[in-house]
């Protein structure tokens, strides 16, 4: 084993040693488990949210676009970073206190929230489904993630990737739940920022500076054989009309999502107090600005350096760039470094994710619908059973035919942040929302996702997050002002 194999494997193993060391700390209940007791202080819940937030799809699948459409890809910044300033100085305490006030641990638990009755029925069933069905194929776009790393690092077969990256991210999650993944997403929100930083800097200087760069990728774009691919330096892509709209829709629609990503607004409910969640959205909000504008300047970076400097090898699959241009640009050890950012970025989605979803399975559906008396030692079983299963189903997605990291994603983050974060928002901000509205908000942001992709995403050109979540946000506030109570 080289020495880019030496360095990641040690990282691998030192992460997985120190995620179910934490499981010593743990608490064998419900609380502790899947919300760390609610002790989360200002920097572990910033950087824990914003890198389960940010997965592979930074590291490999935004890196990927950026070389595939170029500057234009830079929009998906003032976008999340407004989403972020929302989401922290809008939502959290309001999530934390209430959460906290009202024992709830779950975001079904956020939903149903005062509702009573058969609707809090619906919301928490529908929840359900929503949650298990979406971040399935999230969790297996972190599976994909991590079997392009190994392919393009190691030359393993894609297969054996999926098993290694499930292995990993298992292992830790089931010993130590969301205090193990809480505390690894620190370190490896660390190492995810210092990838997105070194490696676009030592390529800008390899093509000679900014200026350079940027004169190159002018060049690209003249080449006959890529004639109107791509307008590599343009802020709009080249795009016009209904392209222009479709533009637009992507990047700015993208963060429309973050409100109702369960894995992320969990963190909220597991801070400590009013003042960290204060100081986490100044650091949170920093560290994805200089991720994102990072990940776009690696990727449009790399088409000048490998394409300007004589072709494309080893980067049939615009996904790996990272990983190709860390082992073709860096001392061994340092490339092994920046590739287990990589796998950081991985592991600090899919274990909040898998905890997510085991907290739907064990909390909402194995203790609030049955409303039976459950011993911990019963929930803290079904609580570990649960990761592993829907980390094998997610495995089993992954290896199918369809392993483009960056439409898994779209596809997932769109299913729920249109279905939870209208419901979400207006029960937090509007008295007047009721049960029904918010049930609502879920059937048509969820079922407005799945239908748009279905029949409408190719004609139009247009991302689903749009049109599913405004949809849902008029389907809340409608539906709530017919059901209100006089």
């Amino acid at each position: 084993m080289d020495a880019i194999g030496v360095s990641f494997f040690i990282y691998t193993l030192a992460i997985m040693a120190f995620g179910v060391y934490t499981a010593r700390f743990a608490k064998k209940s419900s609380q502790d488990f899947f919300l760390a007791d609610r002790g989360l202080g200002s920097w572990v819940a910033a950087l824990s949210s914003s890198a389960s937030a940010e997965s592979g799809w930074v590291t490999l699948g935004l890196v990927g676009t950026a070389f595939k459409v170029g500057l234009s890809a830079l929009w998906i910044v003032p976008g999340s970073v407004a989403a972020f300033l929302f989401n922290w100085f809008v939502m959290a305490n309001r999530l934390r206190r209430v959460s906290k006030e009202n024992g709830q641990i779950t975001i079904p638990d956020m939903l149903v929230g005062r509702h009573t009755g058969g609707v809090a029925v619906a919301i928490r069933l529908l929840s359900v489904v929503v949650i298990l069905s979406m971040l399935s194929f999230y969790v297996a776009a972190q599976m994909i993630a991590a079997a392009k790393t190994f392919e393009g690092t190691f030359g393993w077969h894609y297969p054996v990737g999926v098993a290694v990256g499930a292995a990993i991210v298992l292992v830790y999650t089931v010993a130590g739940g969301f205090r193990a993944v809480a505390w690894t997403d620190v370190v490896q929100a660390v190492l995810m920022i210092f990838a997105m930083i070194v490696l676009p800097v030592i390529l800008i200087v390899k093509l000679g500076g900014p200026g350079p760069m940027m004169e190159t990728l002018r060049g690209l774009e003249a080449l006959p054989e890529l004639k109107g691919e791509a307008e590599l330096v343009h802020g709009f892509g080249g795009n016009a009309g209904m392209a222009l709209l479709g533009f637009f829709a992507l990047w700015l629609c993208i963060p429309l999502g973050y409100p109702g990503q369960p894995h992320v607004l969990v963190r909220f409910m597991a801070t400590k107090d009013e003042k960290s969640v204060r100081h986490a959205g100044v650091i949170a909000t920093a560290w994805v600005a200089v991720l994102l504008a990072g990940a776009v300047l690696l990727g449009v970076a790399a088409r000048a350096y490998f394409q300007g400097m004589g072709g494309l090898e080893g980067l049939v699959d615009a996904e790996k760039v990272l990983p190709v241009a860390a082992r073709e640009l860096l001392p061994g050890a340092l490339a092994g470094v920046m590739i287990a950012a990589v796998m950081a970025a991985i592991c600090s989605t899919a274990d909040s994710q898998l905890l997510v979803s085991a907290s739907a399975v064990s909390h909402d559906l194995y203790v609030r619908m049955t409303k039976k008396e459950r011993t911990e030692r019963s929930k803290f079983v079904v609580n570990r059973v649960t990761v592993l299963v829907i980390g094998l189903i997610a495995a089993g997605i992954a290896m199918t035919k369809s392993r483009v990291i960056f439409d898994f994603v779209l596809y997932a983050w769109a299913g729920l942040g249109s279905a939870f974060g209208p419901g979400l928002i207006l029960s937090h901000l509007w008295k007047g929302t009721t049960g029904w509205g918010v049930l609502a908000g879920i059937v048509v942001g969820f079922g407005g996702t799945v239908c748009w992709v279905q029949f409408f995403k190719e004609p139009t050109g247009i991302y689903e997050m749009g049109p599913a979540f405004l949809s849902a946000l008029v389907a809340v506030f409608v539906v709530s002002l017919l059901t209100r109570e006089k």
